[in-house]
């Protein structure tokens, strides 16, 4: 593993220069670059803060240009707030992660491959410096099979872990024939005892829900002429339940691939009885037809998310700004806003018809924080968690000489302080 990294390392020598990008205006701090000649892009991007005040990142790779090569995933510190970046290590067979952490353990999960991919599971005990469990990086495979998913959020409620997946049945049309998923540990089973004793590295602890595909029924009334339909990377986001102190409703939120409509989502139950979702609404969300992190804040009793609302009537794949959305409805996850609009946008100079074919801010991944190296606290696993009064973000980036705005040619970092004060300032502003 080492001699592989120290080739890698020679290969792409690019990858230590981390810098803010000359000529933009944006303030956007770069990790990671990679030329579009080489037809090789960078996707993927998942952040946590650990409890030493480091920050992770991780990416994976994507395009013809790396078809020939094994599908890991880089990893990437910062000890000064994301100001500079160095390449730390590389978690093998691995794409689509998300990282956590969890009892100070670094956990990512995600699939071992971008085709016919098994849910795939590794740990790092040593703040990302490598994956090793068991004597080996390999991983441990949780589930055998086809899955596709993206860097979504897992999250602990009442013990139990969770992460939404999807089944890619062969063949299959993407998105048509993806089928939504959760998978769920219960924690209660975690011991003290050793590093080899982690239930969470013990396939036989995790389940698996039945897949749910699809159904046409559910958008007859008011989406009656879709094209090509269908959901994928799930999202996980845990509501309070109203009538208990202690219960929670766990529910997958989906992107939803609704043309020629944009800006909706589909929202799935679980029975934590059954273990089965169930269809339980489709809701209007901004950007819901790119993927999105929606994370709770309990201070402000507010569910975020950073989106691509589609805005232009020309392009329902919009991914050319870059959003914050919320809401405070906690019983029907509905009621979305625009919180704070165009975090991100495209300066360059381009036209509007080639901006949106040539530039994106997309695939957000993001997590409450203190901005503090000396908090001790990493980024919060538990659901409602006080995680912090800002948000730091990290960008699959398409900007300044990407080919499309799909095929992202940078990894980017940025902050958004005090978003507390802004839900609060739009609160008055809606209710004046």
């Amino acid at each position: 593993m080492f001699y592989s990294l120290i080739v890698f390392l020679l290969i792409y020598p690019y990858f230590f220069t981390c810098k803010l990008i000359p000529d933009s205006t944006l303030d956007l701090n770069e990790v990671a670059y990679h030329n579009e000649p080489s037809e090789i892009y960078l996707g993927s991007p998942s952040i946590v803060r650990l409890s030493s005040g480091r920050l992770i990142a991780s990416h994976d790779f994507f395009g013809v240009g790396c078809k020939a090569n094994p599908t890991n995933v880089s990893v990437y510190f910062s000890d000064d707030n994301g100001e500079s970046w160095s390449l730390l290590s590389y978690i093998k067979h691995s794409y689509w992660i998300t990282l956590t952490v969890y009892k100070n353990m670094i956990y990512a999960i995600g699939v071992d491959n971008d085709v016919n991919g098994s849910i795939v599971i590794h740990r790092s005990n040593d703040d990302g410096k490598t994956w090793i469990y068991n004597g080996n990086d390999d991983g441990i495979i949780l589930f055998y099979g086809r899955f596709a998913t993206g860097p979504t959020p897992i999250a602990i409620g009442n013990q139990v872990m969770y992460r939404a997946i999807e089944y890619w049945p062969s063949p299959s049309r993407w998105p048509t024939d993806f089928q939504a998923g959760i998978i769920s540990c219960n924690l209660s089973k975690f011991t003290e005892n050793g590093e080899d004793d982690d239930p969470i590295m013990n396939s036989k602890n995790w389940r698996l829900t039945p897949p749910v595909s699809f159904n046409k029924d559910w958008m007859k009334e008011s989406y009656p002429f879709l094209l090509e339909p269908g959901f994928l990377e799930g999202n996980v986001v845990i509501l309070p339940k109203p009538s208990s102190k202690n219960e929670i409703r766990v529910l997958n939120v989906v992107r939803f691939n609704s043309l020629p409509f944009s800006n909706l989502a589909i929202i799935l139950e679980l029975n934590q009885t059954t273990n089965n979702l169930t269809f339980l609404s489709v809701i209007k969300f901004p950007g819901g037809m790119t993927k999105f992190t929606i994370r709770y804040d309990p201070i402000t009793q507010t569910y975020l998310s950073f989106v691509n609302p589609v805005v232009s009537p020309v392009d329902p794949y919009q991914r050319n700004i870059l959003s914050l959305s919320y809401t405070k409805d906690l019983i029907n996850l509905s009621n979305w806003n625009i919180l704070a609009d165009r975090l991100l946008y495209d300066d360059t100079g381009l036209t509007s018809i080639d901006s949106l074919h040539y530039t994106g801010f997309h695939y957000v991944d993001w997590q409450f924080d203190q901005l503090s190296l000396l908090s001790n606290q990493s980024s919060c696993i538990d659901w409602n968690c006080d995680g912090g009064s800002h948000i730091i973000y990290l960008i699959r980036t398409s900007y300044r000489g990407a080919n499309s705005f799909h095929n992202s040619n940078r990894i980017t970092y940025k902050v958004l302080k005090n978003y507390r004060r802004l839900i609060k300032q739009h609160q008055l502003k809606l209710n004046s």
